[in-house]
């Protein structure tokens, strides 16, 4: 028997906490499930290279596949079928006299007075002779002094001035800024362990400026590997010249539910905080399956990025703390991590385990004749303080020419107590809101087992659960 959690706990103080990956509502599918010549293992979601300003109190993210996602506090986000909606991938917004600028790789310049859009087109790039220039993951930047920039490329990284009035027209010739350098920064070398010499995707061009120095990020080997990562070079100018920064690469994480962070921007936030927002590989589906995070970093005394870990446990959301980037954990921890579980049924080859097991490329599927299935996980011996909850969902049997779309799960999640009794901590089975990600702080309960259970589908959808992680902690 299972009762609701009882009123007499205390509020989760944890409410202003976020967690990696990024939960967003309505993640889109992927470009290429509609490519009918692409070999892919099944149709799939997708969300990537995120371009982000924080404009007036507020945070507006423009990713691949679907746009726009805005926030006033990096925990809850709203979504609009902006237009144009989906332009290409690698879209990019700036700031630029009061205008909101908008390209993406081979697209045209789009304009508009709000950062929601709706955007129009003003024609695509020209170089100073007049030919059409179509940018490969392009960046615009908007300087102090009012001159406008792009940047862009594959294997280089370039730029250029543009005409601050007439954005479409180059001024300056498309200049490589700097090239990969397999010989030198092993990181850049492709492969889940920078194996291959041979080749780097160098991508995703970001410039960031502060006190004066001019970082322009790009990231490598390629947005399939674990190695996926961001690095930067700095200059005093624009346009360069540039020197490597020696703590590349500052953001890189080859192993958990969060790796291969790369193709990012960094952004300034409230209270002179400082995000980088980047891209997540997950790569079951093809190449471009992927999710985004986030995390505040920081600057050493040389004007250098902190070498970061991206995260993937609660953090602490702008405003909590003054100085993020030195440590933003909230301080719970998973419970649920390669833990005991058990199953009401499993579909062939698709275990228990692999719900707890830290891995995007694995997940529990219940058998096909389940009516209510449902998985239990052992947290300890003894009671632990379950705090929040993150739930990783995959849409299995997603089919986009048989219109088999995806669509919201409903569950419930239930916590045995100290008393032997099942209470139910979170409790979503009337939900409405597609959710690939989720993550839910709920009222404290002290528990030693939790067990979600899964009381509907999108039709033609069978539950994959990716992962199931219970945050929390055990009294000293």
């Amino acid at each position: 028997m299972t009762t609701q959690i009882s009123s007499s706990y205390s509020e989760n103080e944890y409410v202003n906490t976020y967690c990696n990956p990024t939960p967003l509502p309505d993640y889109p599918i992927g470009r290429c499930c509609y490519n009918e010549n692409y070999k892919r293992l099944c149709d799939y979601r997708e969300m990537a290279d995120p371009s982000v300003i924080y404009d007036n109190g507020v945070w507006y993210l423009y990713p691949s596949c679907g746009m726009v996602y805005w926030s006033e506090d990096l925990v809850h986000w709203s979504h609009e079928r902006m237009e144009p909606y989906d332009i290409g991938y690698a879209p990019t917004v700036v700031k630029h006299k009061g205008k909101y600028l908008l390209t993406a790789s081979g697209s045209d310049l789009y304009v508009s007075d709000c950062p929601k859009g709706p955007f129009k087109s003003i024609g695509a790039f020209r170089t100073p002779s007049g030919e059409e220039y179509r940018a490969c993951d392009p960046m615009l930047f908007s300087d102090d002094d009012g001159r406008l920039y792009l940047y862009s490329g594959c294997a280089a990284i370039r730029g250029a001035e543009l005409d601050s009035d007439d954005p479409t027209r180059l001024i300056r010739e498309n200049a490589v800024m700097f090239e990969m350098n397999t010989a030198e920064h092993l990181w850049e070398r492709i492969g889940d362990m920078n194996e291959d010499p041979s080749y780097s995707w160098m991508e995703g061009a970001w410039m960031y400026k502060r006190n004066d120095i001019y970082y322009l990020t790009y990231s490598a080997p390629g947005t399939q590997w674990a190695t996926y990562a961001m690095g930067a070079y700095k200059s005093r100018s624009p346009l360069g010249p540039w020197e490597y920064m020696t703590t590349s690469p500052f953001l890189i994480k080859t192993h958990g539910l969060v790796r291969g962070t790369g193709h990012g921007c960094l952004v300034d936030g409230p209270n002179g905080t400082v995000w980088a927002f980047y891209t997540c590989c997950m790569c079951y589906g093809g190449d471009f399956e992927r999710r985004i995070g986030y995390d505040p970093i920081g600057f050493d005394e040389d004007g250098n990025i902190i070498k970061k870990t991206p995260t993937d446990i609660p953090q602490w959301a702008p405003g909590v703390r003054s100085e993020p980037h030195l440590d933003n954990s909230a301080g719970l921890l998973p419970l649920t991590q390669h833990k005991a579980c058990s199953a009401s049924s499993c579909a062939p080859g698709r275990d228990a385990l692999y719900a707890v097991d830290d891995s995007m490329l694995s997940w529990w599927q219940p058998a096909e004749d389940d009516p209510l299935p449902s998985l239990a996980v052992k947290l300890s011996n003894h009671a632990m303080e379950v705090r929040s909850i993150r739930i990783i969902w995959r849409d299995v049997g997603l089919n986009i020419k048989k219109n088999y779309l995806p669509g919201p799960f409903g569950y419930t999640v239930d916590a045995l107590t100290e008393d032997g009794e099942w209470v139910c901590v979170l409790d979503k089975s009337d939900n409405s809101v597609d959710m690939t990600v989720e993550y839910s702080p709920v009222l404290p309960v002290r528990a030693s087992s939790v067990r979600i259970n899964i009381i509907s589908s999108p039709e033609h959808i069978a539950p994959g659960l990716v992962n199931f992680t219970v945050f929390g902690f055990q009294e000293p």
